[in-house]
């Protein structure tokens, strides 16, 4: 496809007039809301132009959207603003910028994505921003902050907008953006190539609700969406399930897209020492140190397959009486759980040890219905040695290895379910080997040290120039 000014100015008004850029109603992420994008103004050329015709084209863009006044660096989350700590003032390093459609409100296995991704930057002589939404957990922004990283927390109606993004981009002048959530088709890469950011990579965590059928071509949606997406100059999904659904629905041809499993920090999670640490991290968790636990952390919605869980837990209990449940998490049937807990039920919230916690457990239950992109609370699970019962979903049965590292079984069957589970917590010698085989499993393939090295020879291989690095082992976020 050429991509001429003229082209440019024409598909990218038509685009506006279209009503902007919507996230694909197939696509469920966790925390970014449908883009809102509105352009006031599109470049007359994709060439880095730093002068007065960009200048001018800044200023246009900057109309759109509620942020048309510029905003002072350091606002406050009160007043619903975007505030900035961009570090020292007199670093000069190349700018890397990843712009992230989500919170950072725990220390989970994404925050620790970008917190390791600031030291392997920074010791290729890079510096990362990351913007994200407003909730931040104040340890993870201390991590980042400590690694000579910029951090940008700002609302919904800003992160969604073609204003504050350009006059992001225009202030920081990154060298490349790395978008992660949102839509594949996002027309942030369109925006960033006409102010001259030469490379645009976007990291696709989306599950879907529904698969997309037929070519992205069939309809003058799927033509925008193909022409938006071909601003993209690589895609790195976290499974090949979402590989295959991006070549599907944007029509990315395959040499831009490059799987990227998501990955865990294998010191941060890791198996329990002994029976004695198993044994007192049952005690804390108020659950008889001899019990065996089946834990569910995640959403309680029903398209994560809570209600299949709550439908079968009083008769594995009735089953095996030396067996606990254990909720974390939250969401609308919170109230549910939370009803039907018990001396061998216990519900314990939000919580942002999960990684001290997870040892405790014997099993792991994820019986979801949509297509999960990846599943990154088993793969976490896998790295603590906890085998798992999940649904043969999207990008499931890339983590969960059935027969080996957990038990596969089809979304909604209940009995499936009830024997899968009342298998492996009979079968001792069964769980232990797929524990064992779980976490070998995560050292092979879902390594944090991995998934950012990974990430940096991407980076390399678009023409991001880099000193040499040797990758180390990486602090974990907070520490």
């Amino acid at each position: 496809m050429r991509r001429s000014g003229a082209a440019i100015c024409i598909a990218g008004i038509a685009f506006r007039k279209a009503g902007g850029a919507k996230l694909p109603e197939n696509i469920k992420q966790r925390s970014a809301p449908a883009e809102a994008a509105s352009h006031r103004r599109v470049a007359r050329t994709l060439r880095p132009r730093r002068g007065k015709l960009g200048r001018s084209f800044v200023a246009a863009v900057g109309k759109s959207g509620p942020m048309s006044s510029q905003a002072p660096a350091y606002a406050t989350e009160s007043a619903g603003r975007a505030h900035t700590r961009p570090g020292s003032h007199d670093d000069r390093r190349p700018v890397v910028l990843h712009w992230v459609f989500g919170h950072l409100r725990k220390r989970g296995s994404f925050e620790d994505y970008l917190v390791a991704a600031a030291e392997e930057l920074a010791r290729a002589g890079l510096r990362l921003h990351v913007v994200a939404r407003l909730l931040i957990d104040p340890a993870v922004r201390s991590a980042l902050e400590e690694r000579g990283a910029g951090v940008t927390c700002a609302p919904d109606e800003d992160l969604n907008n073609s204003g504050f993004f350009a006059r992001t981009v225009w202030r920081l002048r990154p060298r490349l953006v790395h978008c992660h959530f949102g839509s594949p088709s996002t027309s942030l890469a369109l925006l960033a190539k006409a102010l001259g950011v030469r490379r645009f990579v976007f990291t696709d965590h989306g599950s879907r609700t529904s698969l997309e059928s037929g070519a992205a071509t069939a309809s003058l949606r799927g033509l925008r969406r193909m022409f938006l997406a071909s601003f993209v100059d690589l895609y790195l999904p976290v499974s090949d399930f979402v590989g295959e659904q991006i070549r599907r629905e944007v029509g990315a041809p395959r040499r831009k897209v490059k799987r990227l499993f998501n990955g865990v920090d294998l010191g941060r999670f890791r198996p329990v020492a002994g029976p004695d640490e198993r044994s007192r991290l049952r005690a804390s968790l108020g659950v008889e140190p001899d019990r065996r636990c089946v834990f569910y952390v995640g959403q309680f919605t029903d398209l994560k397959g809570v209600d299949d869980i709550l439908a079968i837990q009083d008769e594995v209990l009735r089953r095996k009486d030396d067996v606990a449940f254990i909720w974390i998490g939250d969401g609308p049937l919170a109230p549910e759980v939370e009803r039907r807990t018990s001396a061998r039920v216990r519900y314990l919230g939000l919580r942002n040890d999960v990684e001290a916690l997870l040892p405790a457990a014997d099993l792991i239950l994820a019986p979801s219905r949509w297509h999960e992109a990846f599943c990154l609370t088993v793969a976490e699970a896998a790295a603590s040695g906890v085998p798992a019962v999940a649904a043969r979903v999207g990008g499931v049965p890339e983590v969960v290895l059935d027969g080996k590292t957990g038990l596969l079984i089809e979304p909604g069957d209940r009995a499936a379910l009830l024997e899968s589970c009342v298998r492996l917590l009979t079968d001792e010698p069964l769980r232990a080997a797929m524990a064992a085989a779980a976490r070998r499993r995560a050292e092979t393939s879902f390594s944090l040290a991995t998934m950012v090295r990974d990430t940096l020879r991407h980076y390399q291989a678009l023409g991001l120039r880099t000193r040499d690095v040797e990758s180390t082992s990486f602090p974990r976020a907070g520490s």
